[in-house]
């Protein structure tokens, strides 16, 4: 299925695709979505993406929560600016 998608610039089409979203432990799912991001939004509606506050960081952090980086493998403390 296509949806063409016309903006003020240009026209562009937009393709549904099939995912296979995978979680450990789980079987894996067939998800037909415009975007990754789509079909893992899909398969995940109970999880809450929220800017965090100053009071969540100190919290989480206190607590010994790790600061995960999206789309970057392995950051170290002295490579995501979190050193003194």
């Amino acid at each position: 299925m296509s949806e063409t998608v016309t903006t003020t610039k240009r026209a562009y089409v937009r393709t549904l695709k099939t995912y296979v979203v995978s979680q450990t432990g789980e079987e894996d799912r067939l998800v037909r979505a415009y975007t990754p991001a789509g079909a893992l939004g899909h398969c995940m509606p109970q999880l809450q993406v929220r800017l965090a506050s100053h009071d969540d960081i100190i919290e989480l952090m206190a607590a010994g929560t790790p600061v995960e980086t999206a789309g970057v493998a392995s950051v170290g403390a002295e490579n995501a600016g979190l050193t003194d």
